[in-house]
């Protein structure tokens, strides 16, 4: 029995609105932040060596093989680089059209789900504006993939189970989907929608022919992509990359192969919160509400479809070794339907608004208005221009003054329709001018700008013991593959030569090495690194043909 049977309303004109909204979301100002020293650089540098090399089989760092991830994002991204140039906004564009996705999918599973247009719309809307997924959906990250598809995998089982038409429509988009998160991070683009979706048919005593034929020869037949990659992968660079692709990558991060992933049990519990901002606020009436719709119509709602996308994979990940807060991500869309649900009742005035609706939307409100303000003084504070604030802050905070009062004269739909664009103000008004003042001290940018200066007047770079991200960088940025080198001695040898070739490094690498002259020297992050000569090098290099 549907809980919101509504499927006579309009949804083309409401999905149109989400997909504008979601575009300015995700695709404005991607190029304003610098590629972060994190995961961007190495992800940005992989895929700008495959779409120079044309080699789609083996993702390279740098001319080595980077086999920790399977290669279809990196065939998305190269696409892109080819299409569109290498640039910053390029690197992010998969990424954001991935998120965009990901929002309407959401939505028309939300409408298969019977929700009304406007609880869809809300859905589709608290994924596009919660933390993590924002986040990450403008980032050159290979997570938002995964994510899409499985929340692509998830849509698409329900409607095998529940819908009355269209079974081989859903079911192929079952397995493509599975296919394309496998492909994209491994086995756990199976474990995650598979556990929720086998105990979810468990728990609703679902034990009819179709659904569980559709769950294992889905399962099964996911995995012939990945394996038809693997073995072009075993031709190309022999059977000892079969060990590390499928059991150091795959089962290394769940066992603790990765120490520096290695977390308590407890950590999803502290860490994810957070990551659900602002919509958390609204998470102990949505709770109340879908108890209740449970109670009433038991296992076979919706709402239990929900609870268990999200907590059977919350309870593996936890169970798990290695931990990261992103991969919580393919969660989410599960909490925004969890959240989207509920404030739409209320919205639509099928619910009584209580305190615990109320609080949390003034607390919104008056975050889009008072945001701006604050804004501004970083932007005081730290001397820097503020005309793409004035641009943002001055119609963010007319609306946020303005989803205000339509919510103090319980105008809720006026609310929600003043409201968005007040989030999306903020929410760009953030990633365009505060995120990008911190952001720099994070960037490999200016350091590759002055090598690329250095290039130009004739010199040869190289890099000693260099970190993937900074392998990564130097491939994005200096626009090829560059020498690396893990000894100072293979160093020297190299700049024996006769050329004029500098070195970068982190400045630790030097602390042994004598007779260095540092050109120049960049802060990023935690780290310092130099560009520099060896003094004598040549000298010496001359003194040993002499002798020779």
């Amino acid at each position: 029995m549907p809980i919101l049977n509504n499927n006579c309303e309009r949804a083309g004109p409401t999905l149109i609105a989400l997909l504008v909204f979601a575009c300015l979301l995700f695709l404005a100002g991607l190029e304003r932040r610098h590629l972060s020293n994190g995961n961007e650089p190495r992800v940005a540098g992989i895929a700008a060596e495959m779409a120079r090399s044309g080699d789609l089989v083996v993702p390279r760092l740098n001319g080595r093989p980077f086999l920790e991830k399977p290669p279809l994002y990196f065939w998305a991204a190269s696409t892109a680089f080819r299409l569109f140039g290498e640039n910053t906004y390029t690197a992010r564009l998969i990424s954001a059209l991935l998120a965009i996705g990901g929002v309407v999918i959401v939505f028309l599973l939300a409408r298969g789900m019977h929700f009304s247009t406007r609880g869809a719309f809300i859905s589709g809307f608290v994924l596009a504006t919660s933390a993590e997924y924002w986040s990450l959906g403008r980032r050159c990250m290979i997570d938002m993939t995964l994510c899409l598809f499985i929340i692509a995998a998830m849509a698409s089982f329900y409607q095998v189970v529940r819908s009355v038409r269209g079974r081989t429509f859903w079911y192929i988009g079952f397995v493509f989907s599975l296919g394309c998160a496998v492909l994209t991070k491994g086995l756990v683009g199976l474990a995650i929608p598979l556990s929720a979706l086998t105990i979810w048919l468990v728990v609703t005593r679902n034990f009819s022919f179709r659904p569980w034929l559709t769950l294992s020869l889905g399962s099964a037949l996911c995995l012939v992509p990945a394996a038809a990659w693997v073995w072009l992968l075993c031709v190309e660079l022999g059977s000892k990359t079969v060990y590390q692709v499928l059991l150091a990558n795959n089962f290394g991060r769940f066992t603790g192969g990765y120490a520096e992933h290695v977390e308590p049990f407890y950590y999803y519990f502290l860490k994810s919160p957070p990551q659900f901002l602002p919509w958390l606020l609204f998470l102990p009436m949505a709770c109340v509400f879908h108890i209740r719709e449970i109670r009433r119509h038991g296992r076979q709602s919706p709402s239990f479809f929900i609870h268990m996308w999200f907590v059977v994979p919350f309870l593996l990940l936890c169970i798990s070794t290695g931990k990261r807060t992103l991969y919580l991500l393919p969660l989410y869309p599960a909490a925004a339907l969890f959240v989207g649900q509920a404030v739409g009742v209320v919205l639509e005035g099928k619910e009584t608004p209580t305190n615990w609706f109320k609080i949390p939307a003034g607390a919104l409100a008056w975050i889009a208005i008072l945001a701006p303000v604050g804004f501004l003084g970083t932007h005081i504070h730290l001397k820097q221009p503020f005309t793409i604030w004035l641009l943002l802050s001055i119609p963010g905070f007319c609306f946020g003054l303005w989803a205000e009062r339509r919510l103090s004269k319980k105008d809720f739909k006026g609310f929600l329709v003043t409201l968005a664009p007040a989030l999306l103000a903020l929410f760009l008004m953030f990633d365009t001018t505060i995120a990008p003042i911190f952001n720099q001290k994070e960037s490999f940018e200016p350091l590759f700008q002055y090598s690329n200066k250095l290039k130009s007047e004739g010199a040869e770079l190289c890099l000693l013991k260099p970190t993937e991200r900074l392998d990564g960088a130097a491939v994005f940025y200096l626009g090829g593959r560059i020498p690396r080198f893990d000894d100072i001695e293979a160093v020297k040898k190299f700049m024996n030569s006769g050329k004029k070739t500098m070195v970068i490094t982190r400045v630790g690498n030097i602390d042994n090495i004598p007779d260095i002259r540092i050109i120049k020297s960049f802060n990023i992050g935690n780290n310092t690194l130099v560009i520099l000569q060896l003094k004598n090098l040549q000298r010496t290099g001359d003194e040993n043909r002499s002798e020779s």
